[in-house]
């Protein structure tokens, strides 16, 4: 079994800001397609509570983050807290109808539009497209162990880099980009799944201004 960091690269990006860094975690599992049926559980958990640990490369310097990502109803509602320098900077949920962005620093919720399936994508490889895997661009790598769970694993070569994805139970719980000008790893460091997630968290904080967006 492969240790996750015999796949990281010491190829340093450029330097990002507070900002692009969230858009880094936007941006993670942009070339992860899934499919899910009207009827159909997203993930294979009810609900719980995973923490991450991401490093991002600045110039030479590495700087450390953290991302909470609350569950429930098999993922369709979710809440996932992203925290740059050790302050809550950003959240994006869903009440299983409506997706939100919330910038905290500026106690401003985006209501992005509908949505039914959560936040996050769903850790599929059969959703992977057959042709890019025959073509060698999504290639299966050897299991490896996130938070006590053994996960399946997978890259995507782009020509831009290669993205490399684990996970366990249909959830992502490691993520790493390496491409031009960009070096941003997330990986899981624990999954709670006792703990039940209260409803208020699925739903935007009181006294923060609303605003439409199309982001």
């Amino acid at each position: 079994m492969m240790h996750p960091v015999e796949w990281m690269s010491s190829k340093n990006g450029g330097r990002m800001t507070s900002r692009s860094i969230l858009a880094a975690v936007i941006a993670s599992c942009s070339f992860l397609p899934f499919r899910l049926d009207a009827q159909e559980n997203k993930y294979d958990i009810k609900s719980g509570i995973i923490t991450y640990e991401t490093t991002t490369m600045e110039g030479r310097v590495q700087v450390a983050g953290r991302i909470v990502l609350y569950f429930d109803q098999y993922g369709r509602q979710e809440c996932k807290d992203t925290y740059v320098n050790g302050m809550l900077k950003e959240s994006v949920l869903c009440d299983g109808r409506t997706v939100y962005t919330i910038w905290h620093d500026q106690r401003i919720v985006f209501k992005r539009g509908p949505a039914k399936v959560g936040t996050e994508v769903r850790f599929d490889w059969e959703a992977q497209p057959a042709g890019e895997k025959a073509e060698g661009h999504i290639k299966r790598l050897p299991p490896v162990t996130m938070a006590g769970k053994v996960c399946d694993a997978f890259e995507r070569i782009t020509p831009d880099g290669v993205i490399r994805y684990a996970g366990a139970n249909h959830i992502l719980l490691y993520c790493e980009r390496n491409l031009k000008g960009e070096n941003w790893v997330m990986r899981a460091v624990s999954v709670d799944e006792t703990k039940s997630v209260p409803a208020w968290k699925f739903l935007p904080p009181p006294g923060y201004v609303e605003k439409e967006t199309h982001f």
